[in-house]
């Protein structure tokens, strides 16, 4: 079983969190769904408390987290999911869709790997295992922050990360490496999609969306905005819930 999170009345809100992180990743932010949605932030497998099973692609994520629903008497819900959080989110949309009323992807691209990043993603494993998952952890998390980040913001990203499995982040990384390019599936969805993309954010790749259904917002952030500014982080995810509800 995930471990999880929950707080709230109201629609059911699934809140996912990204590579080497926590549900806690969240704490600045989940104050204001609380008062709308039933919120259940969850530790993926591997990550936080939620201990690594079988789990190999983000589509056994999504199947892992449709059993949580499952379990909670829960039809379908709205997804909110950073980063590899988004990857999950959008494996479920598209295998699973019955469980997805509405998805929100933050900082998170439906653009596949290219053969250079999936080289990379091969040599992050090689350092988990020759440096060590410490060693990884120090060269990777300041990127997700990409200019100046606030110490205590980093710092509480590290203790994240340290949450996080060796083993957890190798079977994370490699579910990253293969997961397909969604870029026609989410044009072709039928239920209201959400991508929040950052100014400053060096990791995830801009797509073109031809559907109304695709709702795009940015902040003025880097890829952890919900760090970097909260209120601008929070108000366009509520803009788009209000507006979709």
């Amino acid at each position: 079983m995930l471990h999880y999170y929950r707080k709230g009345i109201g629609e059911p809100l699934i809140l996912i969190h990204g590579f080497l992180s926590t549900n806690r990743v969240y704490d600045q932010v989940i104050s204001y769904l609380t008062n709308k949605y039933d919120v259940i932030a969850i530790d993926l497998p591997g990550h936080g408390k939620s201990p690594l099973t079988n789990e190999k692609t983000v589509y056994d994520y999504a199947k892992k987290i449709i059993g949580l629903l499952t379990s909670l008497q829960i039809k379908n819900a709205t997804w909110v999911g950073h980063s590899i959080g988004g990857y999950i989110t959008m494996a479920a949309v598209e295998k699973y869709p019955e469980y997805v009323k509405r998805a929100a992807f933050l900082y998170s691209s439906p653009v596949a790997d290219t053969k250079k990043e999936k080289q990379e993603r091969d040599q992050h494993v090689v350092t988990i295992k020759t440096k060590g998952l410490d060693a990884f952890i120090k060269e990777r998390i300041p990127l997700y922050f990409a200019f100046y980040p606030d110490p205590k913001d980093l710092e509480e990203a590290y203790r994240h990360a340290e949450l996080t499995t060796t083993e957890g982040a190798i079977v994370a990384t490699y579910a990253m490496k293969e997961r397909p390019d969604q870029v026609n599936m989410v044009n072709q969805t039928q239920i209201p999609l959400f991508f929040l993309e950052g100014k400053k954010d060096l990791l995830e790749k801009p797509f073109h969306s031809s559907t109304p259904l695709i709702t795009k917002a940015m902040t003025d952030t880097s890829h952890m905005g919900m760090f970097d500014n909260p209120e601008q982080f929070i108000n366009k995810l509520q803009r788009w819930l209000v507006k979709t509800y």
